[in-house]
């Protein structure tokens, strides 16, 4: 991992294969530029990309969904 890092008013810029590995599980860098369609926060700093590591996760943390949970349906007994 880089340990380049940029401090921000309220969060941290961690390079962009340092948060793949670091937030996302490890995942491709590609997979992360498909986040980015979707609304992953990113900055392009002297022709590197960067994210941003709070706002990232927050990002992430959103998209979990869970399942509602509905009536169980009981069986009647024959």
């Amino acid at each position: 991992m880089s340990d380049v890092r940029i401090e921000i008013p309220g969060d941290v810029l961690v390079t962009d294969a340092e948060f793949c590995a670091a937030v996302l599980g490890g995942v491709n860098r590609r997979t992360a530029k498909r986040y980015e369609r979707e609304g992953l926060p990113h900055v392009i700093v002297g022709g590197r990309k960067f994210r941003p590591l709070n706002a990232g996760r927050a990002w992430l943390a959103l998209r979990i969904k869970v399942r509602s949970a509905s009536p169980r349906r009981h069986r009647r007994a024959s």
